[in-house]
C-alpha cells in the first residue's frame, strides 16, 4: 500500500519510516506512534465516537484518532490513529467483557447513537440488516449501537487493558449485549474458545437469540465473499448452530 504524500503531510508523518502493524489495524502502515489505515465507510463516525468516549472507558481502551491539520478524520480515503502495542489473542472472555464495557460507554454517548448513512454497497451493513430482518422489534429496551467486528479489532498486551483499534457499527441500533454475542460467535467459528462460553455469559439477556442473529450475520458475509462454499466453513457454521439450538 502506497500512501500519497499529501496524506502523510496532512497527518504530519511525512519523513517517517513506515512499518507494517498488526492486521487488527486493517490495511495500514505505522509511522512511529501513528498508524495510517485505509478508511472504512464508517471511519468518520468511528473517529468522532472514539474521540468522545476515550476518557470515559473502564476496563477497555480505544485507539485515539488523529485529526488532520485541517481537523478532518478522513483524508483522501485514509485515517490516522495513535498506535497501541499488542495483537489479537484467544482471550475471548476478556474480549466479551471489553465490549460490554464499551457498550456501557456508548449508551452514555449521544453521538454514538447517531448512526452514519450506509448504502447497499456496504456489505457489512447489508449483512446486518439481513440478519435482523423480521426481528427489528426484538429487545426494544436498551437499544445501542453494536460493534460487529470487535474480536479481530481487539489488541492484548500482557496485563494491560485491551485496546479496540476501531469501531465498526451495526446498521441500526441493536439490543444490548449484541456486540458480546458477535464476539462469542466469531470465537466459536474460529475455534478460539470452548462451547461453555455460552453458559459463562448466560446472564446477558437473550444471549442465545442474539448469538443466532450474529451467526446469521456472519453467514451472510461468508456467502458474499465465497468462503461459505468451503466444506470446512459450512461444517463450522453447522456446529455453532447446533450448539446454540441445544441451549
Amino acid at each position: 500500500m502506497t500512501i500519497p504524500e499529501h496524506v502523510l503531510s496532512a497527518f504530519q508523518v511525512d519523513g517517517e519510516v513506515a512499518s507494517i502493524p498488526d492486521a487488527a489495524w486493517g490495511e495500514a502502515k505505522q509511522f512511529g506512534r501513528i498508524v495510517i489505515s485505509r478508511a472504512l465507510p464508517t471511519a468518520a463516525w468511528s473517529g468522532k465516537v472514539r474521540e468522545r468516549i476515550a476518557d470515559h472507558l473502564e476496563g477497555v481502551h480505544v485507539a485515539r484518532p488523529v485529526r488532520a491539520t485541517d481537523g478532518r478524520f478522513v483524508v483522501a480515503g485514509y485515517v490516522a490513529n495513535e498506535f497501541s502495542p499488542g495483537a489479537p489473542a484467544a482471550r475471548v472472555d476478556e474480549a466479551v467483557a471489553a465490549v460490554l464495557a464499551l457498550e456501557r460507554a456508548l449508551l452514555q454517548a449521544e453521538v454514538a447513537q447517531e448512526l452514519p448513512e450506509r448504502d447497499s454497497s456496504d456489505v457489512i451493513a447489508e449483512a446486518d440488516r439481513g440478519a435482523w430482518k423480521g426481528h427489528e422489534d426484538a429487545g426494544t429496551e436498551g437499544l445501542c449501537v453494536a460493534h460487529v467486528d470487535a474480536l479481530s479489532r481487539t489488541l492484548f498486551s500482557g496485563y494491560a487493558a485491551p485496546v479496540l483499534t476501531d469501531l465498526l457499527p451495526s446498521a441500526r441500533l441493536r439490543p444490548k449485549g449484541y456486540s458480546a454475542a458477535v464476539v462469542i460467535v466469531d470465537a466459536l467459528l474460529a475455534g478460539a474458545v470452548d462451547p461453555r462460553i455460552v453458559e459463562r455469559w448466560s446472564h446477558i439477556p437473550d444471549l442465545v437469540f442474539l448469538a443466532g442473529r450474529a451467526l446469521d450475520f456472519r453467514m451472510r458475509i461468508a456467502q458474499h465473499d465465497g468462503t461459505f462454499q468451503r466444506a470446512n466453513i459450512r461444517s463450522k457454521f453447522s456446529e455453532v448452530s447446533e450448539l446454540l439450538m441445544s441451549r
